[in-house]
């Protein structure tokens, strides 16, 4: 029977680890004008070194010395994962920071010898190292190679009752998020964030104005990868599993799409994008439980409807549902209040002169039926 509450949590948590990713994404597209087709490769740093990590200290933490992925650590691990909360918190937060730390020197790594030869470039770079890693670690033996890391325990092991457990994680997750959303905006609406969408409009110009572009990008590349890799840590604990195949280059298009739709340039309009293809996603895979005797794959429905939805979009609001809003300078409140006085200014005159028309039109009125009756 389909349950509405657990499907409700899935897909709340889902939101909220995509819509990280979607947000870094926006930062570097929408407000710095940076193509990055590589972002799922940050997402699976994360997720691997989330879950390398929390296998490796729970093991030694209880003496086992299985490799990490075999079927003997697995078990091990659903033994002791619940027995000691406090170590289920610093694992976890333990691996939110490396995750970041190692994603972030990676993005920042890949992305700055190729800053100074254009955006083309950059883009390519990085969807090459997002599938140069993903080939490399179906074949690295210490994670599991093709197989993955399974049994990666979960923050709240520890709770008993499952639905407690999964709305315990779903809001940590959409904790995180709302840090990483107020992050983003304060950062667009300030002095960095004008350089960004100045670099985004004319690099050249900002170039000779003596902005440090290629620094910029590079510490820009560093934060959004860095925060990727922290979505990545949230996905290896949601699904307690990672393999390489769930890193694919898929996985960055249809972060694309989000942004896309949503609206490029715009936070508000990137979660709104994010909440309608997670949604989709989750109705889609629902549609497996629901009738578990479909002939076809119900993601094949999820990927039309996604197309389907680009090409509208592009066509009818190329900008996206929301697009991007002016940066809230002083200068623009300045000039908001300045028009918000004109509009009332003109109000005023308009007021005052239909009360005049009203009032000559009366004693022309006036005027006539003495006329007539005289």
């Amino acid at each position: 029977m389909f349950d509405i509450l657990n499907f409700l949590i899935s897909w709340l948590t889902l939101f909220g680890i995509y819509a990280i990713l979607a947000l870094c994404l926006n930062m570097e597209i929408g407000y710095a004008g940076m193509a990055n087709f590589g972002l799922v490769a940050f997402f699976g740093i994360g997720a691997f070194v989330t879950a390398y990590t929390s296998m490796s200290i729970f093991l030694s933490f209880y003496g086992y010395n299985y490799p990490i992925y075999s079927l003997d650590a697995i078990i091990a691990i659903g033994k002791i994962a619940g027995k000691t909360p406090w170590l289920n918190f610093a694992v976890f937060l333990l691996s939110l920071i490396l995750s970041f730390i190692i994603a972030g020197i990676s993005g920042y790594l890949i992305s700055y010898p190729t800053l100074r030869v254009g955006p083309a470039f950059l883009g390519i770079t990085i969807l090459s190292f997002g599938e140069m890693l993903r080939v490399f670690m179906k074949h690295f033996k210490p994670t599991g190679g093709a197989s993955g890391i399974l049994g990666i325990p979960h923050p709240f092991t520890w709770v008993p009752n499952p639905l407690i457990k999964n709305i315990s994680f779903m809001t940590l997750t959409l904790v995180i998020l709302a840090g990483v959303f107020v992050y983003f905006e304060l950062l667009a609406n300030s002095p960095y964030g004008r350089i960004l969408k100045s670099i985004r409009e004319d690099e050249i110009a900002s170039l000779c104005l003596g902005k440090p572009v290629p620094k910029i990008k590079a510490e820009l590349l560093f934060v959004a990868s860095g925060l990727s890799g922290v979505a990545g840590a949230l996905f290896a604990f949601y699904t307690g599993s990672v393999t390489p195949d769930m890193f694919i280059t898929a996985v960055t298009f249809e972060v694309w799409s989000m942004v896309i739709v949503g609206g490029r340039g715009n936070n508000f309009g990137t979660i709104l994008g994010t909440m309608i293809f997670t949604l989709l996603n989750r109705a889609t895979a629902a549609l497996n439980f629901i009738f578990p005797e479909l002939l076809f794959d119900p993601n094949c429905i999820r990927w039309m409807i996604t197309g389907a939805l680009i090409v509208i979009i592009l066509i009818y609001k190329p900008k996206g549902i929301l697009p991007e809003k002016p940066i809230k300078t002083e200068a623009w409140k300045i000039f908001r209040r300045e028009e918000k006085k004109k509009i009332r200014v003109i109000k005023a005159t308009l007021i005052n002169s239909t009360l005049k028309m009203i009032k000559y039109l009366k004693i022309a009125l006036n005027w006539l039926i003495g006329r007539e009756t005289g």
